[in-house]
């Protein structure tokens, strides 16, 4: 089970890695432990990613109810973040940086946590005291940090250029497109 201890120290680890600090890696437990520790970063996102989405709900046009609507999401989110560390084995596997795909799974999971943490508190603001456009912008700067930090993650992690990073990078948004656009008709719709 992972500490409460390890669950901050990676948090700070994600939090270091965005202010580009050489010694973030070191926050981070790297280790076969880790690895397995890091996944428990998507259940702990789960209650902050319910939370946020139940705000934005009533502003959405479906006839989903809202649990199922809920469920749905979660298991969506749950798929991209897996469908893409699949990805990523499977091109760590024959581009030769398979010996770390760890780190970068331990990593990238604990950062996908913080980045939740992060736009919980600023999708609440943006979404329910900001005008439509603001909020539009705040939404679109922090998806491109997103994939800025994602591109830097990718070349610390894993070793390689910033042209693969790039392409790494745009390989996530892609999953996330694909994923988003199977589950779209069941969260869109009515469940009876």
């Amino acid at each position: 089970m992972v500490s409460f201890r390890e669950i901050t120290s990676s948090l700070y680890g994600a939090y270091m890695l965005a202010r580009r600090n050489p010694d973030a890696l070191n926050h981070f437990n790297i280790s076969t432990e880790g690895f397995y520790h890091s996944f428990a970063a998507m259940i702990l996102a789960v209650p902050f990613f319910i939370f946020e989405n139940a705000i934005d709900y009533k502003s959405l046009e479906t006839e989903t109810a809202l649990i199922p609507f809920m469920l749905l999401l979660c298991v969506t989110l749950w798929v991209s973040w897996g469908a893409y560390l699949a990805v990523m084995a499977i091109f760590a596997r024959f581009m030769g940086f398979s010996d770390q795909y760890s780190v970068f799974v331990i990593v990238y999971n604990w950062a996908q946590l913080a980045l939740i943490l992060v736009w919980f508190p600023l999708s609440i603001i943006s979404n329910g005291i900001l005008p439509v456009e603001l909020a539009s912008g705040i939404n679109l700067v922090f998806i491109i940090a997103t994939y800025v930090y994602l591109w830097y993650i990718l070349r610390i992690t894993l070793n390689v250029t910033g042209g693969m990073a790039v392409g790494f990078a745009f390989i996530e948004f892609l999953v996330v497109i694909l994923i988003q656009a199977s589950f779209s008709s069941w969260l869109f719709t009515a469940t009876s």
